[in-house]
């Protein structure tokens, strides 16, 4: 099944002082967009954990980052595909035609994630996670000029408050600078490229809204799975010094923070502006940072405290906004 041209899904936004939409449509609209923010949190908390599996899933010493991309992804496709079958909707995987959004979206969110898990083990986990969340903020610029999606004051707000706040939960702002190594550059820079290739794949999510979530889920999956696979197939990673606790945690983070965390990630994805998407996904800053406290008795300091709060009022402020055909 080739690929066809895409189209954005959107319409023109007109300036109208009275909504003539139907009653129905109006809403099947707040229906869409409040599973979307259900989707977003829940996929943002489950995302939140993937530090404390991915650390628990590798040995020490080791570099598993595309590796354990690959097994997220190769679970998250197959448990779509199990779904799609119990409920008898294989048929729709053959009926809907596949884009380049669809396939670009899988890769680009496989890449990301696979860069953004590499970079946690070359670089600070802090530096890391803020270079990864470049991405949402990228999407919302990338959707206002290639969609014409209407970025508003709040929006704008929301955004700079959110990464002003993840900074700061991070220990970027007020903290001790990192000490400069080779792997230091090099975590930086996956740290960079893991966040372009997040921000492309929440951009690819707005496209093609006619395609049934799970549909998107499944193809996402796939695709992403192949473009891992192809990269494991490259680096050969060394799997032998996994314990037989290594990979129970390892199928905890495939099914935790692939099949269920990605895949309502697609589902947001659709539903959502990215304005909204991109700050209700600073989420997982927050749970990584609660985690970090919790599990592995890190140290919050007062700075990073205010930042998490500033997180959450900042996820707020998009829902605030007049909502938007």
């Amino acid at each position: 099944m080739a690929p066809s041209v895409d189209a954005p899904s959107r319409v023109p936004v007109v300036p109208l002082l009275i909504d003539n939409r139907p009653a129905d449509d109006q809403s099947a609209h707040t229906r869409r967009r409040r599973l979307g923010i259900a989707a977003i949190v829940v996929s943002a908390t489950a995302m939140g954990t993937a530090g404390l599996f991915g650390r628990m899933a590798t040995p020490p010493g080791a570099v598993l980052g595309e590796a354990l991309t690959f097994g997220r992804m190769l679970v998250g496709g197959l448990g779509m595909l199990v779904m799609l079958a119990l409920s008898r909707r294989l048929g729709k995987l053959r009926r809907v035609r596949l884009s380049w959004s669809v396939v670009l979206g899988g890769v680009f969110l496989a890449l990301s994630l696979a860069t953004y898990l590499s970079a946690t083990v070359l670089t600070d986990l802090s530096r890391a996670v803020v270079l990864h969340y470049l991405g949402p903020v990228l999407a919302t610029v990338f959707a206002r000029m290639f969609l014409g999606e209407t970025i508003t004051r709040r929006d704008a707000v929301s955004l700079v408050a959110a990464f002003t706040g993840m900074l700061l939960a991070a220990g970027l702002i007020g903290g001790a600078p990192a000490p400069s190594s080779d792997e230091q550059v090099l975590g930086t820079v996956l740290g960079v490229v893991s966040g372009v290739f997040y921000g492309a794949a929440l951009l690819c999510y707005r496209y093609r809204s006619d395609m049934p979530a799970d549909v998107r889920s499944f193809w996402t999956f796939a695709f992403g799975a192949a473009a891992t696979g192809l990269v494991v197939v490259v680096t050969r990673p060394d799997l032998s010094g996994m314990t037989p606790g290594n990979w129970v945690w390892a199928i905890g983070f495939f099914v935790v923070c692939g099949l269920f965390a990605l895949g309502l990630l697609v589902v947001a994805g659709s539903y959502l502006r990215a304005a909204e998407l991109a700050g209700l996904s600073y989420l997982e800053v927050v749970v990584a940072l609660l985690l970090g406290v919790a599990v592995f008795g890190e140290s919050v300091s007062l700075l990073a405290g205010v930042g998490a709060g500033l997180v959450i009022v900042a996820m707020a402020l998009p829902l605030t906004s007049p909502r938007r055909r």
